[in-house]
């Protein structure tokens, strides 16, 4: 039998109950999960997500990093900002790692009664989808959004999830699906045209951010799978 994925297309829709026995996949391309991808990659230890400011600096003390930003700044007295390129081989080994931003972890926080929660982003997006198909649970591909908002970057990584997924025929897709492969397959050939007059976009190139949306719209450079727990604690998968 054919596994069903379902799209949510922001944090703000994200029904928490219907996630019990579903793989959540969270997906902000621009820019928390590359973060998160791109750390874990470079030797981080682990990267544990956190939905306020407050709760950050908290867990704070040596050996942890705190990262992430408010509204594409980054945060006074944190380590890093929201920039994937910041968290280096040389800045993360062997660092935790505390993350908060004002989309992605936001809506992980929502995701606590998933039986399991991957991060997707188009770094990792053929690892992502090698996993699943692997797996018997039905999916949730949730796209954190912009403010609680659609974003058509998240949903065009979607779509490129949905895509390889359909490949194998294991998967059956709800009509969002079936339409974010269909905005995926038109958009392939030039992400950056794509998103060229949507709004996160345009945010991020408005601040001097163009090398960052650059590396985050790069295919499959990262060939790792993340995942966490109910506690937004998150490590490599062996």
């Amino acid at each position: 039998m054919n596994r069903t994925i379902h799209l949510t297309l922001s944090a703000a829709d994200i029904r928490e109950k219907d996630l019990t026995g579903r793989i959540a996949v969270v997906i902000d391309v621009l820019r928390a999960t590359s973060v998160i991808v791109t750390a874990l990659s470079n030797g981080a230890s682990w990267v544990k997500t956190v939905a306020s400011i407050e709760e950050a600096f908290q867990l704070k003390k040596t050996g942890i990093l705190l990262g992430g930003e408010r509204h594409a700044l980054p945060i006074n007295g944190f380590d890093c900002s929201n920039s994937p390129l910041e968290y280096t081989t040389e800045r993360v080994l062997n660092q935790g790692i505390v993350l908060t931003t004002t989309n992605g972890t936001q809506a992980i926080s929502r995701c606590h009664n998933a039986a399991e929660v991957l991060i997707g982003s188009f770094l990792n997006h053929q690892a992502l989808a090698t996993y699943l198909i692997k797996k018997v649970m039905p999916v949730e591909l949730i796209c954190a959004g912009t403010n609680n908002e659609f974003s058509l970057d998240d949903f065009l990584c979607a779509g490129l999830i949905c895509s390889s997924l359909e490949k194998s025929g294991k998967f059956k897709f709800d009509d969002l699906g079936k339409l974010a492969i269909e905005k995926w397959e038109q958009s392939q050939s030039d992400i950056h045209s794509a998103l060229q007059d949507t709004t996160h976009y345009n945010v991020l190139k408005s601040k001097g951010l163009i090398s960052d949306l650059d590396y985050c719209l790069q295919m499959d450079t990262h060939n790792i799978v993340v995942s966490g727990d109910s506690s937004n604690f998150f490590t490599k998968k062996a």
